[in-house]
């Protein structure tokens, strides 16, 4: 069974890296042939129809991609995975689109809904991507003249969707390999190594009968070929589902899509069968090195060191790595290095620490197992008590592990200064200001648009001069009260600080500098705010303070702007961004949830292969006291219990260690994800529980008095 599990966690590992492979390029693939091939790139080429993309956002999700298109011909060519040219005013939506966002009007946001975009022309079956005619004719200069779609039509420099968003390959190569490969790894040394008491004396007993090197790995293959085939085809039977149907990806909605896997089937197949191999390789090998161990000379080995030292140690480098950062600048170099450093020596001495503390528990429940005439706790405590080092080291690799993914976790949550800010601001302020960025609109346009805002709702709008930094607050009586403003007849110097919170942070977010803010009586969008290369904001507020609804903000954009609005909180555009850095933290605790699973289950069963050898010894105590509830018990102390704590030990010293990250609130490291490191760790402690009780009963069964 262990070298099933490390023959499927070697293939699984091996076939994620070319899986990312795969889906990189179909990505690519696709990509490429929606790409627009721009007039000016296509060598005189009658321009046919009107192209220009941007950005939008919904819920919970990173930007995406809005394109816009207005056919100038009658033959002018469709987007791939369009059937037919919508309508003015009418949009075509992907299935990811149109099912994730319905909560928030999506299907009406752009317009009159057209369809649904053709999965075979999307980047990724979960893709989010919009096409949209606009309802009236844009100004032609805020648009691109295209002569079609792909390369095929001519030179394509513009990739449009999720791959413009996303991380490069070489980063999502990385996770697999160090959070799956690695962990696998440490599988396979457990698993050729487990039963090794028996085979190291059938390999002796081989050597005294004249057996060559070349007998032993035909013995050792023949045993590990049927675990180790079982293996192959399992992990062959999920390459063939993969190939044939798109897998939906738990924690970060990703669809992993079968025709991209399809197109590299040779190599996934090559590379289970190359896992397979290894791990043959590996069982060979360590068995060649356990029979060299055992022809060194016979010198007496001098005694270990006691790791109580290394144990006082691990809480004053916990203290270190917590408190330590707070001697410097935060975000200095010394900052993080001394975190860095102080979370390195703590996991490097947990282990000793683990090895004490587990002498000291042992101790206390052999002394409870007396008292209470509980044989399971009695054994089980002395054999803790005694030889503590079986269950550190079972618990110490997933201690470690479930710390260092938090701490990696952490970081993914260090969004940068303008990011953490911008969550502050929304916290403080809600959605009771949003800042409108039109494109390409008309003066008539704009104030059609106020014209159709409710009365409680106004506009300002903010005009910064880059050249000397004065910036310009321009509104209408009732917008300039509403923000406890005087109506001025001419510019006046604007108060600092003002007395409404969403000026300040209007003003610390756009561009205020003091004695330099003034304050006009004027239409937002007036000749002053339209002066060339000077940078204008306008932000909707809320006479009653009350939180506008974003999604129907962005509605009423689309409808009165041709190619719609940018509608955002403020500083609300950081966090947008910031979605992509939690998109790729949520895929690095997938991984690293199935790394833990790994890391457990090499633990389950190294604690596994030693609670067996011992337990053999139980079998007279099974035999005195007419049941097999000793091996329950036993099992449960020796096996059961000490994972289920060391998965609530690393959450604890993880989230400690992570606290100079997470001080300022921002953190991805969840209630969720601490609560699905814990049950990882449990499901696995539950089956090696189970499993070796079981076979420790089995095992007693066949048990003889033989004078022992």
């Amino acid at each position: 069974m262990a070298l099933l599990l490390a023959t499927v966690a070697m293939a699984v590992a091996l076939s994620s890296l070319v899986a990312v492979h795969a889906t990189y390029e179909g990505q690519e693939v696709r990509g490429m042939a929606r790409a627009p091939v721009l007039q000016e790139h296509a060598g005189g080429s009658p321009a046919r129809a009107l192209w220009m993309v941007s950005n939008d956002s919904v819920s919970g999700s990173g930007p995406f991609a809005v394109q816009f298109i207005v056919p100038l011909t009658k033959d002018a060519p469709l987007p791939p995975g369009v059937s037919n040219w919508p309508e003015p005013g009418e949009a075509v939506l992907s299935p990811a689109l149109r099912e994730r966002a319905g909560k928030e009007g999506i299907r009406l946001r752009y317009g009159r809904d057209a369809g649904t975009i053709s999965p075979d022309a999307l980047q990724s079956p979960d893709e989010l991507l919009a096409y949209v005619r606009p309802s009236s004719a844009p100004d032609p200069e805020t648009m691109k003249p295209i002569v079609g779609y792909g390369p095929e039509t001519g030179p394509t420099y513009y990739f449009v969707g999720q791959t413009d968003y996303a991380k490069p390959e070489w980063t999502f190569q990385v996770m697999p390999l160090i959070l799956l490969l690695l962990p696998a790894a440490v599988l396979l040394m457990v698993a050729a190594r487990s039963g090794a008491h028996n085979r190291d004396r059938r390999t002796a007993l081989v050597e005294v009968l004249g057996g060559t090197p070349g007998h032993r790995a035909l013995i050792v293959t023949g045993e590990a070929l049927a675990a180790v085939a079982t293996g192959a085809l399992l992990s062959l039977s999920l390459v063939v589902a993969t190939c044939a149907v798109n897998l939906p990806l738990p924690l970060t909605g990703h669809v992993l899509a079968a025709e991209d896997l399809a197109q590299w089937w040779w190599a996934l197949v090559l590379v289970v069968m190359a896992a397979a191999v290894f791990v043959v390789t590996v069982v060979i090998v360590t068995d060649r090195l356990s029979t060299g161990r055992r022809r060194v000379g016979n010198r007496p080995r001098t005694g270990r060191r006691s790791p109580v030292r290394w144990a006082l140690l691990c809480p004053v480098m916990l203290l270190i790595a917590v408190r330590g950062p707070e001697l410097f600048t935060p975000g200095s170099n010394a900052y993080v290095m001394t975190n860095w450093l102080g979370a390195a020596a703590t996991l490097a001495t947990l282990p000793a620490a683990i090895a004490v503390l587990a002498a000291a528990i042992g101790r206390g429940l052999s002394g409870v197992g007396r008292r209470q005439g509980r044989s399971g706790l009695l054994v089980a405590g002395r054999r803790a008590a005694a030889h503590p080092g079986p269950i550190a080291r079972m618990t110490a690799g997933v201690v470690v592990a479930v710390g260092l993914l938090l701490q990696v976790v952490a970081w993914q949550g260090q969004l940068g200064d303008d990011a953490r800010a911008a969550r502050a601001t929304m916290a403080r302020l809600g959605d009771s200001a949003l800042v409108l960025q039109p494109r390409g609109a008309t003066q008539e346009q704009l104030t059609t648009y106020a014209n159709n805002l409710p009365a409680s709702t106004h506009m300002v709008g903010l005009t910064k001069n880059p050249a000397d930094g004065r910036v310009v607050l321009r509104g209408r009586c009732p917008a300039l009260r509403s923000l406890k403003l005087d109506c001025p007849t001419s510019s006046a110097p604007l108060a600092v600080p003002p007395a409404d919170p969403r000026l300040r942070e209007i003003l610390d977010w756009y561009g205020e500098q003091p004695g330099k803010a003034s304050v006009e009586q004027a239409a937002p969008w007036s000749q002053g705010a339209a002066e060339s290369g000077r940078f204008t904001q306008t932000v909707l507020i809320s006479d009653t303070d009350t939180d506008f609804s974003v999604p129907d903000a962005k509605q009423q954009a689309f409808r009165a702007f041709p190619l719609g609005a940018e509608v955002h909180t403020i500083g609300g555009e950081w966090l947008t961004s910031a979605e992509i850095n939690r998109v790729q933290g949520n895929w690095i605790a997938l991984f690293g949830l199935v790394g833990i699973c790994i890391l457990a289950a090499a633990a389950a069963l190294s604690a596994l292969a030693e609670f067996l050898r011992n337990g053999r010894a139980l079998a007279p105590l099974s035999t005195l006291t007419g049941n097999y509830r000793i091996y329950w018990s036993t099992a449960a102390v020796g096996v059961f219990a000490p994972l289920i704590l060391a998965g609530i030990a690393g959450c604890a010293v993880g989230v400690w260690l992570a606290f100079p990250k997470t001080a300022n609130g921002v953190s991805y490291i969840t209630n969720e994800f601490l609560a699905g490191c814990i049950a990882a760790v449990t499901a696995v402690a539950f089956v090696a529980w189970t499993w070796g009780a079981a076979v420790c009963i089995q095992q007693s069964k066949l048990w003889r008095p033989r004078g022992d």
